[in-house]
């Protein structure tokens, strides 16, 4: 068996038990790594793959200095990004709902259904992202050669980064978790930010400071990237910002009500077949 092994070589895994109760907060954080880290070090690791090419497009616009290559970077390299991006969290989801499989059956099959619904999204939190790193640059390049931007601009880039990140948080596992189109789901997501903004700004801070130490560590934040990476911050801000979105979508009622559908759908056709002809 290979690193990444083929569905058949598997059936669906055990689970939790239904009347487990849920440990909360770090508890819940060690639960979950103890359990199912091998899947989602598995997917950080592909969706490292699939972010090198925008990372290595945007670098080369960076080295040019020049913000429309990196924003053109950025879009392309977005195609593959957001359903890579999708994928690991896909994983972290199916992990907080204690969610029965094999990771790399369940992997593949969530990576196809996602696909297309991931790849504007992707294109979107990419441009983002490379705008905000061409800001922060150019707001700390400036004050080392001893020219203060000023305060409006400083703010400016702070809540820029604060608000989309918080706009992410819920953003992402909506693209894996409910089948809408962006224009709604986006919709949703600024509603959330607003109703639990704590918990969108928790969220937020996780993301900014988990990765504002990457890229302050590189080149050590390249390793840092491979072991912890995107699952490791996806798995902190899914705990925060899970609740919030199971309780206004209800998710685990309408997964369970569409997986005890399918068991009864089997159990018709397993008694139609072994009803004897006439």
């Amino acid at each position: 068996m290979g690193l990444f092994p083929s569905s058949k070589d598997f059936k669906d895994g055990p689970g939790v038990e239904k009347d487990t109760p849920r440990k909360t907060g770090v508890g819940r954080f060690f639960e979950l790594v103890g359990r199912d880290m091998s899947g989602m070090f598995l997917a950080n690791l592909l969706t490292c793959i699939g972010f090198l090419p925008v990372i290595c497009l945007v670098y080369i616009g960076f080295l040019m200095n020049n913000l429309t290559v990196m924003i053109v970077s950025a879009i392309a390299g977005g195609i593959l990004a957001g359903p890579a991006l999708a994928g690991v969290y896909d994983t972290v989801l199916r992990a907080l709902r204690d969610e029965a499989g094999y990771w790399w059956t369940t992997y593949r099959r969530a990576f196809r259904q996602n696909f297309k619904a991931s790849i504007l999204p992707g294109i979107l939190y990419c441009v983002v992202v490379t705008v905000q790193i061409f800001l922060v640059y150019f707001c700390f390049n400036m004050l080392y050669h001893g020219t203060n931007v000023g305060v409006p601009m400083w703010v400016a880039t702070v809540l820029n980064l604060v608000l989309f990140h918080m706009l992410f948080s819920y953003m992402w596992p909506q693209i894996v978790l409910l089948d809408q189109p962006l224009r709604l789901t986006l919709k949703n997501s600024l509603n959330c930010m607003i109703a639990f903004l704590p918990h969108a700004l928790a969220a937020a801070l996780v993301t900014i400071l988990f990765w504002g130490l990457v890229i302050l560590c590189m080149p050590l934040g390249l390793l840092l990237m491979l072991v912890l990476g995107f699952w490791f911050q996806c798995e902190i801000c899914c705990q925060i910002v899970y609740g919030d979105l199971n309780r206004v979508f209800h998710i685990e009622e309408s997964i369970q009500k569409l997986h005890d559908a399918q068991l009864e759908e089997e159990l018709r056709a397993e008694r139609g077949q072994d009803t004897p002809e006439e």
